[in-house]
């Protein structure tokens, strides 16, 4: 299905950042209706505990600007036949939350678009390893001797060897 819609600057600019993010950690290129359809499905599961009153003032990051042509404010998404119904209970959501008579599907998109983006830039990757580290960096900074920081150096490099060895990391 295709879907053209208008969008605002700030929308195909967070359109941008999320192609490149995807592209980044999928290594495959991605369409903007891909990502429009990703960043649906990864956020759908968390609609109905959102305040769609607080998307547009969470705090996200746009890292470098991005350069928009015209054509891109009214891009062409192709989309499949499952996303298209998600749009419109989105819609919904966005219309009684915010208590307004009439939501876009732009709107509808800048609202997911900014929801995606806020939960990728806010997600806390915690691993074994960073965990590790972070207690080490914390002993480091302690007025302790040298010797027992090498110690604890040599400790924690055993440690991840033996991690690393048995693909635990």
């Amino acid at each position: 299905m295709e879907l053209q819609v208008r969008i605002a600057y700030e929308t195909a600019e967070m359109l941008e950042l999320l192609k490149e993010y995807y592209q980044e950690h999928n290594e495959i290129n991605f369409t903007k209706g891909e990502v429009l359809s990703k960043a649906i499905l990864d956020t759908y599961d968390t609609w109905k505990e959102t305040d769609w009153n607080k998307i547009l003032n969470l705090p996200i990051t746009l890292d470098k600007e991005y350069e928009i042509s015209s054509g891109a404010l009214r891009p062409k998404f192709q989309i499949s036949k499952n996303i298209e119904p998600k749009i419109e209970e989105l819609k919904k959501m966005i219309q009684k939350s915010v208590n307004t008579n009439y939501v876009t599907i732009g709107s509808a998109i800048k609202f997911v678009l900014r929801l995606a983006i806020y939960e990728f830039q806010n997600k806390n990757d915690i691993s074994v390893e960073t965990v590790i580290f972070e207690i080490l960096d914390s002993f480091d900074q302690k007025d302790i001797s040298a010797e027992t920081k090498n110690v604890l150096k040599e400790f924690v490099n055993e440690i991840m060897i033996k991690l690393e060895v048995n693909d635990l990391l």
